[in-house]
């Protein structure tokens, strides 16, 4: 997809905040937030594809979710095409989940192993209301569509080894042709060999139906490959933001140089040059975390500053953010 297409702005994503309250025991009088999400922000474009990176734990998972409404978030913006829908009610929201969908990350745990392959692709379609004769002509065209074969649709999941199940997820997410699809991890569940092939699909479905992505992983070499954009988590924040390949070559934040140094490299030459930044300390417990930055325990260029107040995400260069005091 051209740059110029991809110039419009399909969701915009301001403060957003996911807070879980935390239950510690029936005779305690202590209340706790776990604070999963803590002001998040960024925008998508219309076709391109937002990656999303971070250590397990980190909160991608939970803005995907919370992005396609399957939770209400604590508080912020969803601006999709215009329209925020974090207020909206379950109902008003309906309409919406036909334009937005999500690729789960265990194939073996997304599919109803009592469902055939085809009552799970067609179930999205008919919450939504659509006529049983274009369901059933649409099933057929996307288990084609996702390289799969019509005698497959009587079958159940159990059937199915791990790629074929995740693109039967594919198969369901497509179905009522959405226009933003979030794809929670959806190869780390399978062989190395599977991967590239589903990895291949979605871009190949990107580039003939316009579909925007928001990619979530911990695999930043999957990552580099079918992304435009990155964000980088940690605790629950964005700390850094960038074209991907500017992420790649130039990035700041301490906590993004310590993941691209755990990247592994094929040539053993630069790999020997090449030094591994290993990070000291724990993280943070998301429950009721200290103030200033969240990374402040782990970084080794930590000031008084970075313990008194949290940095704010500011533009450093055209199109690349940073959340540090100190670099940048």
């Amino acid at each position: 997809m051209t740059e110029q297409k991809r110039s419009r702005v399909l969701m915009e994503v301001r403060d957003l905040q996911m807070h879980f309250p935390v239950n510690h025991g029936l005779l305690s009088r202590k209340h706790s937030v776990l604070k999963a999400v803590d002001g998040v922000s960024f925008s998508l474009l219309a076709g391109e594809t937002f990656g999303l990176v971070g250590e397990s734990g980190c909160g991608k998972t939970t803005v995907g979710r919370t992005l396609v409404r399957l939770y209400k978030p604590t508080a912020g913006e969803i601006l999709f095409d215009g329209t925020d829908i974090a207020p909206l009610a379950e109902r008003e929201v309906l309409p919406y989940r036909r334009r937005m969908q999500m690729i789960f990350q265990d194939p073996y745990a997304s599919l109803n192993p009592r469902m055939t392959v085809s009552s799970i692709i067609g179930e999205p379609m008919r919450l939504q209301g659509f006529p049983e004769a274009e369901i059933r002509e649409r099933v057929r065209e996307l288990i084609s569509q996702v390289g799969l074969k019509s005698d497959h649709l009587s079958r159940y999941p159990h059937e199915f080894s791990g790629g074929q199940r995740q693109r039967i997820g594919i198969a369901r997410a497509l179905a009522t042709r959405p226009e933003f699809i979030v794809c929670d991890e959806p190869i780390s569940a399978l062989d190395v060999s599977i991967q590239a092939q589903v990895i291949n699909m979605l871009e190949e479905l990107q580039e003939k139906l316009g579909i925007t992505y928001l990619f979530i992983s911990h695999d930043l070499s999957m990552v580099s490959h079918i992304s435009h954009r990155v964000g980088v988590m940690y605790l629950g924040h964005l700390v850094e933001m960038a074209d991907m390949r500017e992420l790649y070559t130039h990035n700041l934040h301490p906590y993004t140089q310590a993941l691209m140094s755990a990247v592994p490299i094929a040539d053993p030459d630069v790999a020997a040059a090449s030094q591994r930044i290993v990070l000291q300390g724990d993280v943070p417990a998301p429950i009721d975390p200290p103030p200033g930055c969240p990374f402040r325990s782990r970084c080794r260029y930590c000031t008084g500053a970075c313990a008194e107040t949290m940095p704010e995400m500011r533009e450093v260069s055209p199109g690349h953010f940073l959340a540090c005091h100190v670099k940048g």
